[in-house]
């Protein structure tokens, strides 16, 4: 049994803000050079090796791909980096440093070498080699919690399982009845209005029903136990005939519900149900790329961004934004 108290966890967090204080990683910048921590990681990582793809970075610096895009994006930017396309494969890219990007990384490498050397200067041989084994030890821990997170986060559990979570948050999800429309609707009308998760143009009752009721689909919803509809989606299949056995679903909450881990319930539970009715993967047409709390959601449940439509969603204020194609694997289910 690990002794681990209250005290024991403190300690160590404190004495972890302590060192990124000591290093100066509150500051936006590195010192007066002008790169941000993340940009400082990139440019690390670019330096060794063989020129990596976008994907390779994401792993190796542990981020998803939509945020290593934005953070390519303004090193490209700045002049940091260029992106290159393979000969053979045009649509493969690889990161390679410009010589700006050289001379950056030239700039603060000395001082982040020079700074770790002097703080272990002031430690005897044995503290030393208590660091090294410590500072070791601690990372190979935040891996395989890391690891282990993951793995849990992409195994979803049965409906009995979903549903029993749900109704410990005081909530039921069930089939849709007739009864539910008025409220089901008014977060169809809510959540088109602001533009931020559906493409469509009009949030009539006539758009609702025409995009919400497929005859061969099904519509859940979540229900607090006072009947108040607090959020909803359907399942259907996504094409017809031999590629029928890919199934599409969309989600919507009421506002004030956001953030409560109900979205997190009804997409798991989503998945458990198309599994049962047959369907070997699940897969959303579109996906708005500023829509990072979904993005997220999604690749924490085991989806994947398998493609990027750009500029193919207009925003209310008449400017674009790209949309994402995700798609899941149900075997692992």
């Amino acid at each position: 049994m690990k002794d681990l108290t209250s005290e024991t966890i403190n300690q160590l967090r404190q004495d972890a803000r302590s060192v990124v204080r000591e290093l100066g990683l509150l500051n936006d910048a590195f010192f007066e050079i002008g790169v941000t921590l993340a940009e400082r990681h990139l440019l690390i990582e670019l330096s060794a090796g063989l020129p990596p793809t976008m994907g390779e970075i994401a792993e190796r610096l542990l981020l998803d791909k939509s945020t290593v895009s934005r953070l390519i994006s303004k090193a490209v930017k700045k002049g940091y980096i260029q992106c290159t396309a393979d000969e053979k494969d045009k649509r493969k890219r690889f990161l390679q440093l410009t010589e700006k990007g050289k001379q950056v990384l030239h700039a603060f490498e000395p001082i982040a070498f020079n700074q770790t050397k002097q703080a272990l200067l002031t430690l005897t041989d044995e503290e030393i080699k208590t660091v090294y084994q410590g500072v070791a030890l601690y990372a190979k821990g935040l891996r395989n919690a890391r690891l282990q997170s993951k793995s849990d986060a992409k195994k979803i559990e049965g409906m009995e399982e979903i549903s029993e979570q749900v109704h410990q948050q005081g909530y039921v999800l069930e089939l849709f009845e007739k009864t539910d429309e008025n409220g089901l609707y008014s977060i169809f009308h809510e959540v088109v209005e602001s533009g931020s998760q559906f493409p469509y143009e009009s949030s009539s009752r006539e758009e609702f029903h025409r995009q919400f009721f497929n005859p061969q689909g099904k519509v859940y919803v979540c229900r607090s136990l006072k009947g108040e509809v607090v959020g909803g989606f359907y399942i259907k299949s996504n094409y017809s005939g031999r590629s029928s056995h890919i199934a599409n679903a969309a989600y919507m909450i009421r506002d004030v519900y956001r953030g409560m881990g109900i979205g997190s319930l009804m997409v798991k539970a989503s998945l458990d149900l198309v599994k049962n009715l047959g369907f070997q993967a699940l897969q959303f047409n579109m996906v708005f790329s500023q829509n990072t709390t979904a993005v997220k959601l999604y690749e924490k449940l085991g989806f994947s961004i398998v493609g990027k439509i750009p500029h193919a969603v207009r925003t209310p204020k008449g400017s674009y934004q790209d949309g994402f194609v995700m798609h899941r694997q149900l075997d692992d289910l």
